[in-house]
């Protein structure tokens, strides 16, 4: 007697496939605005022949991060609201809940496509956190860069380090110098040193092999190894760890992209302007409050407040365009 299983496996949503391809389109749409945009940041650094091209990688990985995060947590509710819509349009959110589908479930239902939006978007957002965490290792990240395609010079020439105000000396068979200003009250001192490592918070410098001098002080020093400490860094380090950082932006798109499906597939959001309106108003929400729990260098707890946001201003806007 021979025994025949058969796998069961749930239908897919009718609405699912539409919305993935929707999402996706969206996504990769925004996200090649996203990097072109911050490409114009990275040009200039690309065509200043002072700057090694491998000098601006770092900053440009940095760029690249934060706009795929962006792109993602914007086209994915974009996506699904716009399918949402259209399916509401063609009659096939009525006979769904005809058959006994709340609008709810069917926000719901539409989990098994999120999953490969949420991956890309938790990957973005912690990677950038990373960076955002340290900025001091960007920082290091520019100097050893430049250091190397000033290693590998084959004339004599200078390598300049963005943002760190330091330049270096290529001379073939030498070892690269690295020469600038000191930070903060040490300006009007100058320096040079074969090698620099910069720390995570950018609050301390170690030099190997420095030399210091300063014209208005007649003075000259020289030292094996130098830690310079308590400076103040061109920039903060966030103090969001990048796994609560991934998980709030992907709590944060997915609360938005389900309030859009909802208001469409409820009537409230008519018309494909609607539509993009209520799906941005969350993700651009939780943007900009996360930019200025930052800023404000909040504890990490209140960026829990973004996915909230993401979920009050698309409801709020439905509300508000309820009957139009």
């Amino acid at each position: 007697m021979e025994t025949t299983l058969h796998r069961c496996s749930t239908p897919r949503h009718p609405l699912s496939a539409s919305a993935s391809r929707s999402a996706w389109v969206w996504c990769g749409g925004l996200a090649v605005a996203a990097l072109l945009a911050g490409a114009v940041r990275v040009l200039p650094w690309v065509l200043d022949p002072d700057v090694p091209a491998r000098a601006a990688l770092p900053f440009a990985r940095g760029v690249a991060e934060l706009a795929i995060e962006a792109a993602v947590m914007v086209g994915w509710p974009i996506g699904w609201a716009l399918a949402a819509q259209r399916f509401a349009e063609r009659g096939e959110a009525r006979a769904m809940m005809l058959l006994g589908e709340s609008p709810a479930k069917t926000a719901l239902a539409q989990w098994r496509i999120a999953w490969p939006l949420a991956g890309v978007l938790a990957l973005a957002s912690a990677l950038g956190a990373l960076d955002a965490s340290a900025p001091g290792r960007m920082a290091q990240d520019l100097v050893s860069q430049a250091r190397a395609a000033c290693a590998a010079a084959t004339t004599p020439r200078t390598y300049s380090v963005p943002f760190v105000d330091a330049t270096w000396l290529c001379h073939p068979g030498s070892p690269p110098i690295l020469y600038g200003s000191g930070p903060g009250a040490l300006r009007s001192v100058a320096f040079s040193a074969k090698s620099a490592t910069i720390a995570g918070d950018m609050r301390r410098i170690d030099l190997d092999d420095a030399r210091f001098s300063s014209a208005s002080m007649n003075a000259n020093v020289h030292a094996n190894h130098v830690v310079l400490h308590g400076m103040s860094p061109f920039t903060h380090a966030s103090n969001v760890p990048p796994i609560e950082r991934a998980i709030i932006a992907v709590l944060a798109a997915a609360i938005a992209a389900a309030a859009a499906v909802w208001a469409c597939v409820t009537g409230r959001a008519r018309g494909q302007l609607v539509a993009i309106a209520i799906a941005a108003a969350g993700p651009l929400a939780a943007l900009g409050l996360m930019r200025a729990l930052e800023r404000a260098e909040a504890p990490a707890a209140w960026f829990l407040l973004t996915p909230i946001a993401s979920a009050v201003f698309p409801a709020v806007l439905a509300m508000m365009k309820r009957g139009c």
